[in-house]
């Protein structure tokens, strides 16, 4: 490679392991986070439930207030 870093960030359904759905950028920007739920959104398997949560490693993207209004 040409020593670029790739950023990657997955939402992963604990039950079954699937990636739901997943985001890859060159850069660790706030739209890193958010494009990945945005993704999640257009997943056909699924569907938004109140049993349903996030759990991420509680960096600054995931505890930002513009992430937590769109979770």
């Amino acid at each position: 490679g040409q020593g670029k870093r790739a950023y990657l960030s997955t939402i992963k359904d604990s039950s079954t392991n699937e990636i739901l759905a997943y985001h890859v950028s060159e850069r660790m920007t706030m739209d890193l986070a958010t494009n990945t739920l945005l993704h999640l959104q257009k997943n056909r398997k699924f569907k938004k439930s109140h049993d349903a949560f996030i759990h991420s490693d509680q960096g600054t993207h995931y505890t930002h207030p513009d992430f937590q209004k769109k979770v």
